[in-house]
């Protein structure tokens, strides 16, 4: 599992230091009460003294991994300290594959309607973390043609049904000119053949030869080839992302998390601030964090994005990722991001 590099410096802090700040932020991630030097004690650290603990909270706090609330009032992490934490543990983190049994039979008992897939991820990874979970599909043009049916309808329409390596894109459309149900059923044969394991990319970036090609040696198929291509950007253009809202509203229901739930409300909301926040602008394996400053979004500036790629065929077709506060169990979260991302790879490979 790769998380995002961390940017604090091994050497500043000692194993003790180490210790006990990954204990005091994972008692706040349980408890979310503050940290103080008593709790950390009796629940982890029974071996070291409280006067111990406290002095070394006091110097983690002014090292900027921990921050007090108020005078005299325990402590919480500050965002170095999570990312510090997210760093040093995530990279051992397991799949823990216990109550995950049911999301593989979930996945794949669907149809193999793309769209449906896609929201089908969202809502199990939202069921599973009780946060709200985004699936961006920015690798649509990496998706493997398998075949391409257009089936003849009554009243003009053709239904157009795109089996891709991850799923089905379908549309119905209405059909000008004199398309037959014969010449939808010879283009379906001709273009399956033409296109089976080529990209949507390569059909997209191809279209105009195509075009002539298909123009000049097959009478009628031009206007069918032309709803084929109508379906691809209608979809590529409104069916990028899919959002599954479960979980805001036991957000909404915590005091210290309400606030971050209407901004991550917001935030889902907003379709082109969201893909800023999902669509990767770099190449990444694995899960990987963002906190606030990350993601220059001043509404997610107390949260964290825990996300990965899913890739098909050796290739990203989309990102899927989870939006909470920045208190949140990132251990987790990587774990079923992580089981999702394993399973959808597997399984399409096999064939379903």
């Amino acid at each position: 599992m790769v998380l995002e590099k961390s940017k604090t410096n091994d050497f500043e802090l000692s194993d003790r230091k180490k210790n006990i700040l990954f204990c005091a932020i994972d008692n706040y991630i349980k408890l979310a009460s503050p940290i103080t030097s008593l709790v950390v004690h009796e629940t982890e650290l029974t071996d070291i003294s409280t006067a111990t603990i406290r002095n070394e909270l006091n110097t983690l706090e002014a090292m900027g991994y921990l921050k007090q609330i108020h005078t005299s009032s325990g402590r919480v992490p500050t965002t170095k300290g999570y990312r510090f934490f997210v760093n040093e543990v995530l990279k051992t983190t397991k799949i823990n594959a216990s109550g995950l049994r049911d999301v593989k039979e979930k996945l794949f008992s669907r149809t193999s309607n793309l769209t449906e897939i896609v929201g089908g991820i969202a809502k199990i990874i939202s069921d599973k973390t009780n946060y709200p979970a985004v699936v961006m599909f920015d690798g649509f043009d990496n998706l493997s043609i398998q075949s391409i049916k257009v089936v003849y309808m009554l009243s003009s329409q053709v239904l157009v049904l795109i089996e891709t390596n991850a799923g089905a894109i379908s549309n119905m459309i209405e059909a000008h000119g004199n398309i037959t149900k014969q010449d939808c059923d010879n283009a379906s044969k001709i273009f399956s053949d033409i296109f089976y394991g080529k990209s949507v990319s390569f059909l997209t970036q191809n279209v105009e030869e195509f075009s002539d090609s298909i123009k000049k040696s097959m009478k009628n198929y031009e206007e069918v080839f032309k709803l084929v291509l109508n379906v691809l950007a209608t979809y590529q253009n409104n069916s990028n992302s899919n959002v599954s809202n479960k979980g805001l509203i036991k957000m909404l229901e915590s005091p210290e998390s309400s606030d971050n739930a209407k901004n991550i409300l917001n935030v889902l909301d907003d379709k082109e601030t969201l893909s800023d926040v999902f669509s990767s602008k770099k190449e990444e394996d694995g899960v990987t964090v963002e906190f606030g400053a990350d993601t220059n979004v001043r509404a997610l500036s107390e949260c964290a994005v825990i996300k990965t790629p899913l890739v098909l065929d050796g290739k990203k077709i989309a990102t899927v990722g989870v939006i909470g506060p920045e208190r949140i169990d990132y251990a987790s979260i990587a774990s079923v991001l992580k089981y999702v991302s394993d399973e959808l790879e597997k399984n399409f490979k096999r064939g379903k």
